[in-house]
């Protein structure tokens, strides 16, 4: 990434973007402030919607949906983005703690998902299994996600993933936290 491509690729004056962002890592961390800006209105927009009791954005068939978003534009582009910051931000601990909210949001919408999954009054979850098993699902979500980055995809539709979710879920041990 240089700042002339980023210019050419917003169809902005040469020069705009190192005006605004003097350096690389300025620019980066820049880009990692406007996704975390996109990101977190993703998760507030699919909390509302499932708040009104809209079932397509609700539970997990709802967070696959969201997945789902992440293989069409213009989310894709952000999910490129956003793993390519990834990895930069494993060498700079500045713009890790920038994409820190993000990963938050998103970790809490997985734990949100577990819960309601599991969770009953009949059979209240632990917190510390609600805790792997969003782990888990977070892993599992991020693979998939990764599929759709390198354009191999490994679902088609947020019913396929759905399945796949709610099979990750079941599937895993309630009790305990061993």
């Amino acid at each position: 990434m240089s700042h002339p491509k980023v210019d050419k690729r917003a169809e902005v004056p040469d020069g705009t973007t190192s005006f605004y962002f003097r350096t690389r890592d300025a620019l980066m961390h820049a880009i990692a402030v406007r996704l975390n800006e996109l990101d977190l209105a993703d998760l507030s927009l699919l909390t509302e919607l499932a708040d009104t009791d809209r079932t397509e954005f609700a539970g997990t068939l709802g967070f696959a949906t969201l997945i789902m978003y992440s293989a069409t534009e213009p989310w894709l582009t952000r999910t490129k983005a956003r793993y390519e910051l990834a990895l930069q931000a494993g060498r700079d601990d500045e713009l890790a703690a920038t994409l820190s909210a993000s990963v938050e949001g998103f970790y809490g919408l997985a734990r949100a998902v577990v819960t309601e999954w599991h969770d009953t009054e009949e059979n209240p979850m632990v917190p510390e299994v609600i805790d792997e098993q969003a782990k888990a699902l977070f892993s599992f979500v991020n693979g998939v996600m990764m599929t759709f980055v390198i354009g191999q995809p490994l679902v088609d539709t947020a019913d396929q993933l759905d399945r796949l979710i709610r099979g990750v879920l079941a599937g895993w041990p309630v009790e305990g936290t061993g």
